[in-house]
C-alpha cells in the first residue's frame, strides 16, 4: 500500500461525509422513528412522523459536519498506523469503529447537554451510521485499481490495416 497522506484523509473523510448524507442518516432516520413508534406502542399521525424524521435528519447531518471535521487528526493518524497493513477488511472495520465511536461520543454529548438525555438509543443510530458510512467509504476508496490491458502499437497497426482491408472488400 502507498504510504497514508493528508490527500487519503480529507478524501476519505470527505466520501463517508457524502454516504452518510445520502444512505446512511435517512436509513437511520426512518429506523429511529419506527423504534420511537413502536417503543411508544401508539402510531403518530403521518405528519409527525414526517417532522421527527426532519428533525432527526437536519441535526445529524449539522453534527456530522461538526464530527467531520474534529476526525481530521484521528483519521490522519489512524492511517499511518495502519500504513503498513495490506488488508482491506482491516483498514475497513478500524476505520468504521472510529468513525462510530467518534460519533457516538458527539452525539451523546450533544443531546445530553441540547436534549436533556432525551433518547441514548439516537445516539447509537448515529454511530451506527456514521460507522457504516465510514465502512462504505474506506472499502471503496481501498479498492484495487482496475487492471488496464495495454496494447502494443505494433499490433494495433495491423488491427487498423486488417479493418481496413476488409472494408475495401
Amino acid at each position: 500500500m502507498d504510504s497514508w497522506g493528508m490527500g487519503d484523509t480529507a478524501r476519505l473523510i470527505g466520501s463517508s461525509y457524502g454516504w452518510m448524507v445520502t444512505v446512511t442518516t435517512p436509513a437511520s432516520a426512518v429506523a429511529a422513528t419506527a423504534l420511537v413508534t413502536i417503543t411508544s406502542g401508539t402510531l403518530p399521525d403521518p405528519m409527525s412522523f414526517v417532522w421527527f424524521t426532519g428533525l432527526f435528519l437536519v441535526a445529524t447531518l449539522v453534527l456530522a459536519l461538526a464530527g467531520a471535521l474534529i476526525s481530521v487528526p484521528f483519521t490522519y493518524l489512524l492511517g499511518r498506523a495502519l500504513d503498513r497493513v495490506a488488508s482491506r477488511a482491516i483498514h475497513t472495520a478500524a476505520h468504521s469503529v472510529l468513525a462510530g465511536v467518534l460519533a457516538a461520543g458527539g452525539s451523546s454529548l450533544t443531546t445530553s447537554l441540547w436534549l436533556n438525555g432525551l433518547l441514548p438509543s439516537i445516539a447509537i443510530t448515529i454511530a451506527v451510521a456514521a460507522g457504516a458510512a465510514a465502512a462504505i467509504a474506506t472499502w471503496r476508496q481501498l479498492r484495487p485499481a482496475p487492471v488496464v490491458a495495454v496494447v502494443p502499437v505494433d499490433e494495433q497497426h495491423d488491427e487498423t490495416e486488417r479493418v481496413h482491408a476488409q472494408r475495401s472488400v
